[in-house]
């Protein structure tokens, strides 16, 4: 009897693992109704399958080792179908955690026995069971610490269709492994070592690969809503450009009617023509850069700047520019000026309100700089996220830059000091000719 209980809290502790591995990576999902009791229900049914489970084992000693690694099987799918039954998670993500709680239950595991067996510890009564706990609490902890810093560093992505089978896949090694490393045993203490720390090697590689599926994950999704965004800039950009276009034909043909009109002798009239004039000048095109793109941006900004009183300042030589894309000169300075211009919208005192952009050749390369005042209360993590409550759906802005400075070989380093929010870049030198404003 002894033995029999013996072997039920190893299972037990095995199962218990699993168990508390998936729930706390899962922890960040709301539970559902009735937590409590259907935690309840899912223990009691455990203990139930396990103690059964060994109960075979006992009276089946000749292959207990292929029943403990099929009762293995068992015992992780039992697990991953309690986390499914107790949060309102997807199924993906539920069998991720699986395969992340197999891996860190693997490493305890195997860790344990290469422990034991050079120490000789398993003829001391319980001390595989505390040293395997202790094991297995420090590995999750690490998994967890690791995996959470990976959520954080950027939107919550969906795992993908892919996690789905990572989970049996291994599930599959691992049951086979500690499979070999009973059988194993009995040919030596050396062999069974070996197989151990094998294992201990293969847990973290498949920790290792699940990090860096979830890294590859979120750069995927970045990447797609990056992507989203170039081609709702490409978009915005004909229609801006189309509009401005009219604008400037309408203002510069209204300018000579106003001015046929002035000839009139009347004071009056040549007083309102005046004032026709110059509040219609403001839509005529104020930026001659060398670059049609960065003219058409300029010109937007500056009429959204005067209505949100901001001060914008430019001295940009649009030429030296003229070696990139249309749409990555459109998406770099749209970016750039459309974060400066919502920070300064935020700031109480309208007289701090100011963006300053410069493009302009350095030794042997182009320098883009901007700008803003900043009053420091909103930036968190990297330089240059997002100050809005929403992570998710925002902070693409900074990154799209980034991927488009990275397109040209360039460097873009943000800094915040003495009351500014400063963007700098630096280009390459490239061929390219252009006026100044």
């Amino acid at each position: 009897m002894t033995e029999y209980l013996f072997d039920l809290l190893s299972l037990l502790l095995t199962e218990a693992e699993i168990f508390a591995a998936v729930f706390v990576l899962l922890s960040r999902f709301d539970v559902r109704s009735n937590f409590a009791l259907r935690i309840a229900l899912m223990t009691a049914g455990c203990v139930a399958f396990n103690a059964l489970a060994t109960l075979v084992c006992f009276y089946m000693p000749q292959t207990a080792d292929l029943w403990e690694a099929g009762i293995y099987v068992f015992q992780a799918v039992i697990a991953v179908l309690s986390a499914w039954f107790c949060f309102n998670a997807s199924f993906r993500e539920i069998v991720f955690a699986g395969s992340v709680a197999i891996a860190i239950e693997h490493i305890a595991l195997q860790a344990t026995r290469t422990i034991c067996l050079l120490a000789g510890l398993y003829d001391t009564p319980f001390a595989d069971h505390i040293i395997n706990a202790c094991i297995f609490a420090a590995v999750l902890t690490v998994a967890v610490l690791i995996f959470r810093r990976i959520r954080q560093s950027g939107a919550d992505s969906d795992v993908g269709r892919a996690s789905v089978f990572l989970f049996p896949v291994s599930l599959a090694v691992t049951a086979t492994i500690g499979f070999v490393g009973l059988i194993i045993a009995d040919f030596g203490i050396i062999y069974a070592i070996v197989v151990s720390v094998c294992g201990i090697f293969y847990g973290a590689f498949m920790l290792f690969a699940e990090s860096a599926f979830l890294v590859s994950r979120h750069s995927e999704e970045e990447l797609s809503v990056i992507r989203s965004l170039w081609n709702e800039d490409r978009k915005h950009y004909e229609m801006q450009k189309e509009s401005m276009e009219m604008i400037n034909i309408k203002c510069h043909d209204l300018r000579h009617q106003i001015r046929r009109l002035r000839e009139s002798d009347s004071p009056a009239s040549k007083r309102a023509m005046e004032e026709i004039e110059n509040s219609i000048y403001v839509y005529d095109s104020m930026f001659r850069t060398g670059s049609e793109v960065l003219d058409v941006i300029l010109s937007d900004y500056s009429l959204r700047c005067r209505k949100s009183e901001v001060q914008l300042t430019c001295m940009a030589d649009g030429g030296k520019i003229s070696f990139m894309d249309e749409m990555d000169v459109y998406s770099l300075f749209g970016n750039m000026l459309e974060n400066a211009l919502e920070y300064e919208q935020t700031v109480a005192d309208k007289e701090k309100r100011f963006i300053s952009l410069t493009v302009r050749s350095e030794n042997d390369g182009v320098r883009i700089h901007a700008e803003n005042h900043y009053e420091g209360d909103a930036v968190t993590g990297e330089p240059g996220g997002t100050s809005k409550k929403d992570k998710s759906n925002h902070g693409f802005g900074i990154k799209s830059m980034k991927k488009i400075v990275e397109k040209y070989n360039g460097k873009t380093d943000i800094l915040i000091a003495d009351d500014m929010f400063q963007v700098d870049i630096l280009l390459p030198a490239r061929n390219g000719n252009g006026g100044k404003e």
